[in-house]
């Protein structure tokens, strides 16, 4: 009987890997298509732009809007590759760190700007409140995908609303980042699953992703020894909460065991 019901749990969980499998082949065949249409078209039109200005005169301001209409989708392609090379590395446990000095609020004032034309599209504004510098020894790449992520993630379902983020010192030894929208909001069961791979908080087109980011984002916390959580209520918002140690002798200052381990690890991988 207790082989049996092994048998049933290895089917049931066999039959479920393959439903995920599917499901994501599906989203990540809908994802990378969608922006290679514009793209296609943007360059089509600029090919026949440049076919029909037989004086060699191209229309400056015509050709500048659609090289950045262009631009726009290939960074998209760009991330969601990124997204599916990252979650590889994870897996293989080869997310590696460079540590560094990084001064957080420079990165969060840059990531702001870079999002400014997604906060447009979807009508919302960015909020950006934090310190004139917020130093730690963190790595500043993965730095910028836990910002970028968050906050991409809350203009998605922001509804159109205010998404503000907020970089605090939490003492000497360590910093919180939050990120909040007073959009969709999930349920309490999304909550519980919505940092694994492939879990999207809400499905349909209207909300394009492949359910990595949060996922990544959390990996990436974890490597620097920081914590993430979320809370939520459905048709009020999100806000999502990452608080990182500011170095590794922070680190040591607030817990020895945990500094003992993070000095063993060197460059730390997931």
């Amino acid at each position: 009987m207790a082989l049996a019901a092994d048998n049933t749990r290895l089917y049931q969980d066999a039959r479920e890997a393959v439903r995920l499998r599917d499901e994501f082949l599906s989203v990540a065949s809908h994802e990378l298509r969608t922006p290679l249409t514009p793209l296609n078209l943007k360059l089509g039109m600029l090919r026949r732009v440049a076919e029909q200005a037989a004086d060699g005169n191209l229309p400056a301001e015509q050709v500048a809007t659609d090289i950045a209409v262009a631009a726009r989708h290939v960074q998209r392609l760009t991330n969601l590759v990124d997204h599916l090379l990252d979650v590889t590395r994870i897996r293989a446990g080869k997310l590696q760190l460079l540590l560094e000095v990084v001064d957080l609020a420079e990165v969060v004032r840059d990531a702001a700007a870079r999002l400014a034309a997604m906060a447009v599209e979807t009508g919302s504004t960015l909020e950006v409140e934090a310190p004139e510098r917020c130093t730690g020894e963190w790595d500043r790449i993965r730095l910028e995908q836990i910002v970028t992520n968050l906050l991409s993630n809350a203009l998605k379902y922001g509804g159109g609303r205010p998404v503000r983020i907020c970089l605090e010192e939490r003492g000497p030894g360590s910093v919180v980042l939050s990120v909040r929208d007073a959009g969709i909001g999930m349920e309490p069961g999304v909550l519980r699953r919505i940092f694994g791979r492939f879990e999207r908080g809400h499905s349909g087109r209207h909300y394009p992703g492949l359910g990595l980011g949060l996922y990544i984002t959390r990996q990436i916390v974890t490597a620097l020894e920081g914590t993430i959580s979320v809370e939520s209520v459905p048709g009020q918002g999100s806000v999502f909460t990452v608080v990182l140690p500011r170095s590794r002798a922070a680190l040591e200052a607030e817990s020895p065991v945990l500094g003992e381990l993070a000095a063993r690890h060197g460059a730390r991988g997931v």
